[in-house]
């Protein structure tokens, strides 16, 4: 008796145990779903901080749709009534239908809506409505949906090209708030694909529909003869109708089965409309999808316009550096002339001493000579520091030309490097996809247990083959980077260290390469012997870029496929680089000039002319050594020297 209380004791415990279990898994599960709300609506909130509307100057009631049957989610976001963000008052509301969507701002998607996120886009394409979907898999058709990561966080994908579409213009920094942007090629390049099969599909059918015209003619030849035949034998049977019951029998019998035929005819005749009406319906998904396409082609074009923007930007920075130029140039012709004032203010007092001497009895013309010669002491002195103020100002604005050259040199180096860069990197991107959705493929294989060994196989090659492709362009992208790197110090630096001198200059060479690229120009470095300095190698650097732009803008400004020859050499401690091309080359007038300040044959297309300039002060002051700019019957050469 007492051992069965204890059993109903025990048994009653364990269903309050299990019970309690259960009802806190499910808080816990409960409070992890309004978590998740939470963060989706803060989300939902931001994202109007980053997107813009067109003609959104004139909206004050800023209205957000839910669609979908959370009622959790709905109700986290209704709390965001009557908030201000921007200059919008938010109004959340649910929407049934899309009929309500000509008042809407933006569109909130539940899981379960998510799902048909292909239709709902359709029902909105044109209208300048936000779309933000929960996890929806047709990534196509998306502008902003929320992911759950591996490490069980919130994010969510940015589709740029959707957004366009919708006439939405998106800030850059909406990245910050943790999402990710879908390629904009890849989307292209499945609207392409879907563009093919719909092409595909309706040569199939034009085909098919060739076909059916070809059966129809050939059964209507049969009809015809078939008619004509059951003609004549109705005149004979007309004839012996009197004569045979039997021919009567058989002429039944062919009109039964003329009948048929007939029949066949007709189902055949609408077998080919129903392909004709589907023929119809597929050239109208085609002509939506030329409509998308000309749309993409019109916001490539507005970006076109921002980049023309940017470059008048740039033409303005070029015209106040050559305010600049001018104004230094005034400042040298006002040194010049003060300088005349001074010799001859000096003439004037040797003369005047001479004469105080000869006349050193008369004590007044002494004393007005001594009251002269402390006059032009004080103007002597004021000259003097005026100048001393001309120089110092000289001297501030050589000092800014010279960077400014340097920060475009390595303005030039940044752009070719990011270039190049850009391959390697799409073709990482590209392979990273692929091997993605291949996993994703094998992953619902392996869940729809369908998976076999040559499943397993294809996706280890898949794996190998995009590994191959991810190292090899990651290596290629570590070494423009290593480069960039160097070089980018030691030209914003003037700090010696040693290094090895073909070794660096190819870096330097690879680096700025994709500006000559485009000309299919050549670039040849050579040396005789390892050559190791302990120097300056932004100065380097930024000789040997200077000369190879001047070959570039100048010796090849009207050819393709030109050639430089970069020659190394040490003899007895004395390094000599001797730089050649095969440009237009140069006129004795300007051998002669080359070196001078402002010197430049294209002053019109907004060169400096201190490029030469520079290198030659940074060759004899740094360097310690000498350039010459030598004859030569095809294009330029320059040789440079200076001691180990």
């Amino acid at each position: 008796m007492l051992s069965d209380k204890l059993m109903k004791k025990l048994t009653w415990l364990k269903v309050i145990v299990v019970s309690g279990i259960l009802l806190f898994s499910q808080t816990a599960i409960s409070f992890q779903h309004y978590v998740s709300d939470r963060i989706k609506a803060a989300y939902v909130f931001n994202f109007i901080k980053y997107v813009e509307w067109p003609n959104e100057q004139h909206t004050v009631n800023f209205t957000i749709g839910f669609y979908g049957k959370d009622q959790a989610y709905y109700e986290v976001l209704k709390q965001m009534q009557g908030m201000k963000v921007r200059h919008f008052s938010i109004n959340v509301i649910k929407i049934t239908s899309f009929e309500q969507t000509q008042k809407l701002h933006l569109v909130v998607l539940d899981k379960s809506q998510s799902k048909h996120i292909k239709k709902i886009a359709k029902l909105l394409n044109g209208q300048a409505v936000l779309l933000v979907s929960d996890n929806a898999a047709d990534k196509r058709y998306t502008m902003l949906n929320f992911i759950n990561t591996d490490e069980n966080r919130l994010a969510f994908e940015l589709n740029r090209y959707q957004m366009l579409n919708a006439k939405l213009k998106v800030l850059p920094d909406i990245l910050v708030l943790g999402g990710t942007e879908l390629e904009i090629a890849n989307v292209l390049k499945e609207m392409n694909k879907t563009i093919t099969d719909s092409l595909q599909q309706i040569q199939d059918q034009s085909s098919k529909l060739e076909q059916l015209k070809g059966n129809i003619t050939r059964r209507e030849k049969q009809l015809t003869l078939q008619q004509n035949q059951l003609q004549t034998q109705q005149n004979k049977l007309e004839l012996q109708y009197k004569k045979s019951a039997v021919q009567q029998e058989t002429l039944n019998l062919q009109s039964h089965q003329l009948k048929s035929q007939h029949d066949e005819l007709e189902q055949s005749k609408n077998s080919f409309q129903a392909m004709q009406n589907n023929y119809s319906q597929v050239k109208n998904e085609l002509d939506v999808s030329q409509v998308q396409l000309l749309s993409n082609i019109d916001s490539l074009a507005s970006l076109k316009n921002e980049i023309q923007q940017k470059e008048h930007a740039i033409s303005t920075l070029e015209e106040k550096i050559n305010e600049r130029k001018i104004l230094l140039l005034n400042s040298e012709r006002q040194l010049a002339t003060q300088s005349g004032v001074i010799q001859t203010q000096y003439i004037v007092l040797i003369v005047s001493g001479v004469v105080s001497f000869a006349i050193l009895i008369i004590l007044i013309v002494i004393y007005k000579s001594k009251k002269i010669q402390h006059k032009v002491n004080q103007e002597l002195h004021a000259n003097i520091e005026v100048l001393a103020e001309v120089n110092l100002k000289l001297s501030t604005t050589q000092n800014q030309l010279v960077e400014s050259e340097k920060m475009a040199a390595l303005g030039q180096l940044v752009t070719g490097v990011a270039h190049e860069i850009n391959t390697p990197v799409g073709v990482c991107v590209t392979a990273t996809s692929h091997l993605s959705d291949q996993i994703d493929l094998f992953e619902k294989k392996y869940k729809a247990g369908k998976l076999t060994k040559p499943h397993l196989e294809q996706l280890l090659s898949d794996s190998r083959a995009s590994s191959d492709f991810l190292l090899r362009n990651l290596q290629r992208a570590s070494e423009l980077i290593q480069n960039f790197k160097q070089v980018a110090v030691d030209q914003s630096n003037e700090n010696s260290r040693e290094f090895e001198l073909k070794a660096y200059i190819e870096g330097v060479v690879q680096s700025i390469y994709p500006q000559f690229k485009q000309g299919g120009h050549n670039i040849h470095v050579s040396s005789n012997s390892k050559i190791q300095l302990n120097s300056f190698p932004g100065v380097l650097a930024q000789i040997i870029t200077n000369l190879l732009m001047n070959s570039l803008h100048h010796g090849f400004k009207e050819k393709n496929h030109g050639e430089i020859f970069i020659e190394l050499s040490l003899r007895n401690k004395e390094v000599t680089i001797n730089f050649r091309d095969n440009g237009v080359g140069l006129t004795n007038q300007q051998k002669e000039r080359i070196f001078e300040p402002f010197y430049t044959t294209a002053r019109s297309t907004g060169a400096t002319g201190l490029g030469m300039s520079i290198s030659y002060n940074l060759i004899t002051g740094k360097l310690n050594g000498e350039i010459n700019c030598l004859n030569s019957s095809e294009g330029a050469h320059f040789r440079i020297t200076f001691p180990q």
